[in-house]
């Protein structure tokens, strides 16, 4: 069973069984979405981790283990985490893996004891910190190909003076005149791009990469594609997977490497939703703004980077009075969607219902499976959100909810809570 929230009558006892806020992750969409990496995990093609900065609930990892080669850490934490998850059910050869920008000196050998693959994000930190490695552990350097696809250079890792990777021009000069500091680099990890469906993308970065470093693409293990790819959009597939094959297939042709990618939006955001409650409903000069029970600070991205989410069975318009309205909607069916902190800016934004809201009712963010979770927080003292699992059996299970317990801990008053 995969979720329709189209249907609320699709859950075992509708929406209402939720109790809100509430995240709610899909465990048939997970399987559909990782689907799509089946070709590329064929005949040992290509080795698939998830990269999960973008989403850590464990239970859903745990789903996900078995259909994939490991997980791909940005700190110390996530790699504790992702090697208990490897441990408890990953499959035969499930591996950890892990680039930061910023290494801990005082972490490395606890890093170096948890982890299979490090990438060191430039060559300070491999002169400082790859010889700390035990032997069992695959060293790399990530690269920056200076090569830049995102049109928001929030989210380019290739931005001007990025600090993500050593540039390739660097790379290059140093593979001319001092080739020995890059003894021992066994791999390289490159990461150009954000939410793009066009895998040719990353046919460039990789013939890049063939033209300027070609003796070192000769010399090294592995390469690491990164992520920044998805597979779907709306549903539907949006990206040639066929054509992400060939780019694998012609690296392990050519240069007899192994190869690595690490989505993460790509294998979660579909498979993800927020259910809200309406806690108020009131008229704000000339809008009716629609009050609910959780925060932009549970989807915090659409504060930073001002975007509106998606909310199944609604339109996003603009404000009140620009755009138009269309004759299948009524403007008294047309809400301010906000927050319920009170800092003035949590708001989702301006939707249109096809019916009026009332209070109580549930309003659902689709496509929130990344990137929300894992940037949430707890400002004013709201909850974070319960979190459910809709199963394969078609059961809405409930797998963890906020306390007071946890809130008064963080702000130093362990034990006191309940």
């Amino acid at each position: 069973m995969t979720l329709n929230l189209d249907c609320p009558d699709s859950f075992p006892d509708g929406l209402d069984a939720i109790a809100t806020p509430a995240f709610v992750y899909d465990e048939g969409a997970l399987h559909r979405l990782l689907d799509y990496t089946a070709p590329l995990r064929a005949d040992e093609r290509c080795r698939v981790l998830f990269a999960i900065k973008s989403f850590s609930f464990v239970p859903a990892l745990r789903v996900m283990a078995p259909r994939l080669d490991g997980f791909a850490a940005s700190s110390l934490y996530e790699a504790r985490l992702a090697r208990r998850v490897v441990e408890e059910c990953g499959g035969e050869g499930a591996s950890v893996h892990i680039t930061t920008p910023g290494f801990r000196d005082s972490e490395m050998d606890e890093i170096g004891s948890l982890c299979d693959h490090v990438a060191f994000n430039s060559l300070g930190q491999w002169e400082r910190f790859s010889g700390r490695m035990r032997s069992a552990v695959n060293c790399g350097l990530r690269v920056n190909p200076q090569l830049s696809f995102a049109d928001d250079c929030r989210y380019d890792p290739c931005r001007p003076q990025s600090k993500l990777g050593v540039p390739l021009d660097d790379l290059a000069v140093v593979l001319r005149d001092e080739p020995a500091r890059l003894d021992g680099v066994r791999g390289l990890l490159v990461h150009s791009n954000c939410d793009s469906p066009d895998f040719g993308e990353l046919r460039t970065t990789v013939e890049r990469l063939q033209d300027r470093v070609p003796e070192l693409l000769r010399r090294v293990e592995w390469v690491n594609l990164g992520g920044g790819y998805l597979f779907e959009e709306d549903g539907e597939p949006c990206g040639d997977v066929g054509e992400l094959c060939r780019v694998v297939d012609s690296l392990r042709s050519e240069y007899g490497v192994d190869v690595f990618i690490e989505p993460g939006s790509g294998l979660i955001r579909a498979a993800g939703y927020f259910v809200a409650s309406v806690l108020d409903l009131f008229r704000s000069e000339g809008a009716t703004v629609a009050v609910l029970d959780t925060t932009v600070n549970h989807m915090s991205e659409v504060f930073e980077y001002g975007f509106q989410p998606d909310v199944v069975g609604a339109e996003a318009c603009g404000p009140l009075g620009q755009g138009g309205l269309t004759a299948d909607y009524d403007p008294a069916h047309e809400y301010l969607l906000a927050g319920c902190t009170c800092l003035a800016g949590d708001l989702f934004g301006n939707y249109r219902f096809p019916e009026p809201l009332s209070v109580g009712d549930r309003v659902v963010f689709s496509n929130a499976g990344s990137y929300t979770l894992a940037k949430a927080h707890t400002f004013n003292g709201v909850a974070l959100p319960s979190m459910y699992a809709l199963t394969t059996g078609g059961e809405l299970a409930l797998r963890g909810g906020p306390s007071f317990a946890d809130y008064a801990a963080r702000w130093g008053l362990a034990g006191k809570g309940g």
